[in-house]
């Protein structure tokens, strides 16, 4: 079982804003990559869990290779939104912009599920990304770096 914050415990609530919270995984190792500021989330539709990177400097959202195959294999992908080119650390990816949804689990309170914009580009080596456009802009959010010392992520949707 996972230990509730104090403050949850006492009050059952979080601040007037907040419906749920998480762990937040920094440097965390998942594959090849080093992710700086990790959360855990989930796609429904090929129920996934998943650490992501959770990048507020990130342009966009991007599903790693793993989910990109996932959503292609079984075909759940509608018809784009868009096409875009992103250039990034890794080099430029060209892909499609699909709408899916998005749960941010919570370790405490209620999850959060969001329907974002995702990139899907089949060449993307890097990992998911959780970027400002079209999902971290649906959501408030505030990270404490120092909760019980390993840090903690609070979010609700955005109104």
């Amino acid at each position: 079982p996972t230990m509730k914050p104090l403050f949850y415990q006492h009050n059952q609530t979080f601040s007037p804003w907040s419906t749920g919270g998480a762990y937040v995984h920094f440097l965390c190792k998942t594959g090849t990559h080093k992710l700086i500021t990790g959360v855990e989330c989930e796609f429904p539709a090929i129920m996934a869990k998943q650490i992501v990177l959770l990048d507020t400097g990130a342009e966009l959202s991007m599903v790693d290779n793993r989910v990109y195959q996932a959503f292609s294999y079984r075909n759940y992908l509608d018809t784009p939104v868009g096409t875009t080119t992103i250039n990034t650390r890794l080099g430029s990816f060209e892909g499609t912009l699909h709408r899916v949804e998005v749960s941010l689990t919570a370790d405490w309170g209620q999850p959060l599920t969001i329907e974002g914009t995702f990139l899907f580009c089949e060449q993307w080596t890097g990992p998911t990304v959780l970027g400002f456009h079209g999902f971290l802009e649906r959501v408030r959010f505030a990270i404490d770096p120092n909760y019980e010392q390993v840090g903690g992520i609070y979010f609700a949707e955005a109104s």
